[in-house]
Order: structure tokens, then C-alpha cells, then sequence
């Protein structure tokens, strides 16, 4: 792992609560996209909003509060991004880090960070067709030399069934159609030099359901361009980036964001100690259909994070960060780690940092639905974890890991402010979670492997004036079966949510993926989602209003690598 250093780590020696997709565990999930692989962390919590954008977090924290990375670099546009629109066939891992993460990457990552890592290079050329039912399509193809990468990507599909439900049982939005494209491209201009670009677009078209009648709903088209072009030499990186997004939904709404920005680092060996230095700058820039002016801000930040051996069992691990973000002040972030080896692939650590998340320039600014709160402060707050992780075998690995987390001034939305039909962005006053977070995963024979995750915890948030409120769900379970037969490998996966707000029902999600093949280089797979056809539909809830879950559904696709 990379991600929760900013340099090379083996997962058991990083001193957080972590988790690793690598591309044998998402080829036995049969993911599309990455959004169908992070769904699968232990303690995940989702937003769903009909326009079909779904949007995660960790600890009872959705969204705002987990910094979504490309190779490092930021992906979220003002507070969106899509994860569903990124095919699975360019990624090479996915690395994750819960628990804080504002040192070493800012804002939004106060409950932790997702890196999305592409292929550096394709270990085979393929193209790749599938069909399902509801009007179902996938369409990929991946084409690699030596230097350059090209990945494309098509997914659609139509009357997907329930996507939004108001509050009166009475009216609903069914999804119509959706439609994604996806595309990667990634040149090595030299042995150091790297260029990245990637886009992504989804459409989608909604019907509406008031009392019985059906009327159109809403038409929405997003469009997003992420770009870096990235020097390494040696342990000295360096990066330029660009981002923008550009919403359309129905006549009355156009948004369209752009960021700029660099990130710079280098690390040092001095003595027993590591030490990796860095500072970034961003620009960002957004405007709605009723902005006149586009809002505008800047910020930047320097860090350091120190490694030093202190016994030949511990290490200990200081950094800090000092953020500027216009508009919301200057934030001092300091983390503290230790970890302790108990004996060879057994370790235990201790994590304490603080975290911050800045306003989105949306929400201080105001669009044509919400107010402008110009005097929206940033949150802050405190993380503490206690781990355990233990490799049992080579193919045996064990992580449990409690933690504790207090935000200031969390930021929250409000509707209907003060009677004005409108929205408005506010600082609460407190959020806290305590909880505990268990995985186990074994490959028990060559033929046969399987993985759990459990967590438990219980959000909640206090507003300015109020008692203390409960937020989201309490107990989350992740399992995964997997069975090799020769040439046939069989997978199915679980996620399970339970002990939830508003009187919503438990969530329990089932894929079944089925790879047979054919020839070396040419194979079927055979994929079942929401297996068995659950409902979730969540109606005025803060952890998401919406349908998290399509209505059951099927995709067959063949693959021939050449």
C-alpha cells in the first residue's frame, strides 16, 4: 500500500485501520465499476440521490468526509464525484484508509481516503460485450503498448424501478434509463514523465408518480474531466492536475465547476528516521445558473509525516499539516501513531489525529434551491483508534480496531430555512461515533475461500439546540464465499445493514458472480445482482433518501483477451 504513507508499506505495518482491493479480488467480485467494489469496505455508509450519483463514507460520515483519489491526486468537484462511471477494467487496486487522513491529504478526509489506482500498463489487450435484462449493455474494450493506454467503457440499462420515494407513500421516481461512458487514457512521455486523462459521463431519465399518475420526472447529464501529469524521480513527486464537472438537470439547473491545482513531495532518510514533506495548491471555481459571478477560492497546505524506529518492535509515526482555505481560515492538523510488533506478522497500533473539512464552495455560496451561507465555518475534530491486525498464514490475515471520533461544528443541511422554501447549510454543534470494526479473511485450499466483515458502531449529531440524535445505522456485516474449480470460479457477496434510523428496514444485498473460461484467452461470466430482490427504500433519512438498490437483475458478458 501507498495510500497511508504517501509511500510504499506493507498493509500489516501501516499503523491505521486499511483495506486492499487488488485486482483478484475484484475480478471474484464481478465488478462493473468502482463503485460496486468500495460498497464492500466493512463500515461503508451510502447516499443515494435518484439522479443515480451514489456517494460513500465510513462511520456513519457520508460522502464529504472521504477523500475520493486517483492515483493521489483529488478527485471530488465541489463536494461530487462518480464512482459508478469509472469502469472497473482500468483499475489496477483500490486502496483504502479509514480513521482520518487529513495530514497527508486535507480536507475530506476526516473519516479517511479511497485511491483509485489505474494500470500503469495493461497485462493484455481485450474487448469485452454483455447483455441483461432491463435492457441491460456493457461494452469495454482496453488496447496497451509499451508506452500508451487507452480504455473504454459503455454501460446502460432501463426501467430500473423504484430510484427516489417522497414522503408521502403515494409519489415516487422509477428510474427510465441510465446511461455511462467512461474513458482512460495514460501515456509515459519518459521513464519519469506520466500523463493521465480520464471522462465520464452519465445520463439519466426519471418518471414520476404523484398519486397514481405518471408525469415526466427529470432529465440529468453529467459530465466529468480529471487530468494529471505526473514527475517521479526516485522519492521526489510531482504533479499538475485539472478537474471539472458540468451538471445539467432539466432546464432549470446548470453547474459547472474547475479546479487547478499541484501537489509536490519528497521524503528523506535522516538517521533512524523517515521523513516525507510536502504542500499542494488548489483554485477552485463553480458556478450555478443563478450565480451572476462564479464563486472563486484558493487554498493550500504544507505537511510532514516522520517514521522512526525507536526499538527493534516499535516504531513511531509524527506529522502535521498547516491548511489555508479562503474564506475558512487556516486549520492545524497534527497525527501521533505507534505501532508494536508482537511477534512476526502480529501487530498492534495506536492512531490519534486531528481532522478538518472545509466548506464546498456550494455550500457557503447558494444555488437556485439552497441559500448562501457566507459565515460557514470548517468542521474539526479528533480521531483515536486501537488495532490489531495479525497475518495467521500466508493466506489467513485477521484486523479488529476500535476508535472514537469528535467533530466541531459539523456541517449539515437544512430545508425549508426559516419558511423559505429553500435549503441552507449550517454548523452543528457536535458529532460522535464510537464503535469496532472486525475482518477475517482465509483462502481455506486452493479451491475454496472465504472473508467477514463485522462493524458496530453508533453515530450521532447534536445540533446548536437539541439532544443528541442518532444518524445512521449501527450494525454492518460484509461477507464473501468463493469456490475454484478448475476452470469455473464462483463468488457471492453480502452486505447487510441493520439497526437503522426512521424505521428503516435492514439492508441485505446479495451478488452472485459466476466466471467460466473458455479458452486461455477467452471466457463467459455469469453476474446476479440484489439476488434476492430486496427493497430499500429510505424516506427522509440524513444517511441517504433514495433506493440504494436496483430491483434484481442479471448481465451475461464474454471477454476474449488478445
Amino acid at each position: 500500500m501507498v495510500t497511508a504513507a504517501r509511500y510504499e508499506q506493507r498493509d500489516i505495518d501501516i499503523p491505521a485501520a486499511t483495506e486492499i482491493y487488488d485486482q483478484e479480488k475484484i475480478e471474484k467480485l464481478g465488478a462493473n465499476n468502482v463503485m460496486e467494489v468500495v460498497k464492500n469496505i466493512p463500515g461503508f455508509t451510502l447516499t443515494a440521490s435518484p439522479t443515480g450519483n451514489t456517494y460513500i463514507g465510513f462511520r456513519g460520515i457520508a460522502k464529504d468526509n472521504v477523500a475520493i483519489l486517483v492515483n493521489g491526486i483529488p478527485l471530488n468537484q465541489d463536494g461530487n464525484y462518480d464512482l459508478e462511471s469509472i469502469s472497473a477494467d482500468i483499475i489496477d487496486r483500490i486502496e483504502v484508509v479509514k480513521g482520518g487522513a487529513t495530514v497527508l491529504y486535507g480536507s475530506n478526509a476526516s473519516a479517511g481516503v479511497i485511491n483509485i489506482i489505474t494500470n500503469k500498463k495493461a497485462a493484455k489487450n481485450k474487448v469485452l460485450i454483455g447483455f441483461g435484462d432491463k435492457n441491460k449493455f456493457k461494452g469495454a474494450v482496453n488496447v496497451a503498448t509499451d508506452k500508451l493506454q487507452l480504455s473504454y467503457s459503455r454501460q446502460q440499462s432501463k426501467d430500473r424501478g423504484f430510484v427516489y420515494k417522497n414522503s408521502g407513500a403515494s409519489n415516487y421516481y422509477t428510474g427510465d434509463k441510465l446511461e455511462k461512458d467512461s474513458l482512460n487514457l495514460q501515456y509515459a512521455i519518459s521513464d519519469n514523465l506520466s500523463l493521465q486523462y480520464m471522462y465520464s459521463k452519465k445520463v439519466s431519465d426519471c418518471s414520476k408518480s404523484v398519486n397514481g399518475v405518471y408525469k415526466p420526472g427529470f432529465h440529468s447529464d453529467i459530465k466529468y474531466n480529471f487530468g494529471q501529469l505526473r514527475y517521479v524521480n526516485d522519492d521526489l513527486q510531482a504533479t499538475v492536475f485539472f478537474r471539472n464537472r458540468d451538471w445539467k438537470f432539466n432546464t432549470s439547473t446548470h453547474q459547472k465547476g474547475h479546479n487547478y491545482g499541484a501537489d509536490l513531495q519528497d521524503k528523506f532518510k535522516l538517521g533512524n528516521t523517515m521523513l516525507t514533506v510536502g504542500a499542494n495548491y488548489e483554485n477552485e471555481n463553480t458556478k450555478n445558473s443563478n450565480n451572476i459571478e462564479a464563486a472563486k477560492r484558493d487554498s493550500a497546505a504544507v505537511f510532514f509525516m516522520t517514521e522512526t524506529e525507536v526499538s527493534d518492535k516499535t516504531k513511531i509515526f509524527l506529522g502535521a499539516r498547516e491548511a489555508y482555505v479562503e474564506e475558512s481560515g487556516s486549520k492545524f492538523c497534527p497525527q501521533f501513531q505507534v505501532m508494536h510488533s508482537l511477534g512476526t506478522d502480529d501487530n498492534i497500533y495506536l492512531n490519534v489525529n486531528r481532522s478538518m473539512r472545509a466548506p464546498h464552495v456550494n455550500e457557503q455560496w447558494g444555488t437556485s434551491t439552497q441559500l448562501m451561507n457566507p459565515d460557514l465555518k470548517a468542521e474539526n475534530g479528533w480521531n483515536y483508534e486501537f488495532g490489531w491486525k495479525k497475518k495467521l498464514a500466508a493466506d489467513e490475515l485477521f484486523k479488529v480496531n476500535l476508535y472514537h471520533m469528535d467533530i466541531n461544528d459539523r456541517i449539515y443541511s437544512q430545508r425549508n430555512y426559516n419558511g423559505s422554501g429553500k435549503s441552507m447549510f449550517l454548523n452543528a454543534n457536535k458529532y460522535r461515533n464510537t464503535g469496532v470494526e472486525v475482518s477475517y479473511e482465509k483462502a481455506a485450499s486452493e479451491k475454496f475461500s472465504y472473508n467477514v466483515g463485522v462493524s458496530y458502531g453508533n453515530p450521532e449529531q447534536k445540533l446548536a439546540k437539541g439532544d443528541w440524535q442518532r444518524v445512521d445505522f449501527k450494525l454492518g456485516l460484509h461477507a464473501g464465499v468463493g469456490y475454484n474449480l478448475g476452470k469455473t470460479n464462483a463468488n457471492i457477496y453480502a452486505n447487510y445493514m441493520a439497526e437503522r434510523i426512521n424505521g428503516v428496514k435492514p439492508m441485505l444485498d446479495l451478488t452472485l458472480n459466476v466466471k467460466q473460461q473458455i479458452t486461455k484467452n477467452d471466457a463467459l461470466r455469469f453476474a446476479v445482482y440484489n439476488l434476492l430482490d430486496r427493497d430499500d427504500i429510505r424516506t427522509g433519512s440524513s444517511s441517504g433518501t433514495g433506493a440504494m438498490l436496483e430491483e434484481r437483475n442479471w448481465m451475461l458478458s464474454y471477454e476474449h483477451s488478445f
